[in-house]
Formats: C-alpha cells, sequence, structure tokens
C-alpha cells in the first residue's frame, strides 16, 4: 500500500438488514369508497396543516383583491371572490364528521 496522504483504504460495506417502505404508524387501511377521508382526518388531526391551508388561501385571496384594487380589472375580483370558497370547504372537511 502506498501512503500517499489523504488516502483512505477502500472497505465493503457490509450488508445489513433492509427496512421495508416506511408506513404511517396507527394509519387505518384506506377505503377506496371514502374519496375525503383521508384529508379529511388530516385536517382535523393536524392544526398545523389547517392554518397552513387556510394562510395560503388567504394569501391568493389577498393577492387577487390587491390586483383588483389597483388595475380595477373585473377578472381580479372574480378570482378574490372565488378563492374564498375553498376556505369554507376546508371548515366542511374538517368539521363535516363531527
Amino acid at each position: 500500500m502506498s501512503d500517499r496522504p489523504g488516502h483512505r483504504p477502500s472497505r465493503a460495506r457490509q450488508a445489513g438488514p433492509r427496512r421495508a417502505s416506511r408506513q404511517a404508524r396507527g394509519a387505518p387501511p384506506r377505503n377506496t369508497n371514502d374519496r375525503g377521508t383521508g384529508l379529511r382526518e388530516r385536517l382535523k388531526r393536524d392544526p398545523f396543516l389547517f392554518v397552513l391551508c387556510l394562510a395560503a388561501l388567504a394569501f391568493i385571496t389577498w393577492a387577487f383583491a390587491l390586483t383588483w384594487w389597483v388595475t380595477g380589472g373585473m377578472i381580479p375580483l372574480a378570482l378574490a371572490l372565488v378563492s374564498v370558497a375553498p376556505a369554507f370547504f376546508l371548515f366542511y372537511l374538517r368539521d363535516a364528521s363531527r
């Protein structure tokens, strides 16, 4: 072997046990008949996700409203008003099965 600085002998990697693909702990098996059940349960369990979705929708609404205020166009106003509807849908999804 040569004694060059920075030269490291290569090692063969030891084969370790392979893990199966990660699965969410405690997650019930999905039922394909219930379309929004997974999202509904996640919105209930994770308030941060719910607030994050609402904040994103609020930003989009604010951006379209500001664009309407500056330009006076009807399309930004319509988009601002339409972008409020998903917020109500989020509340419906979260509170539907209570």
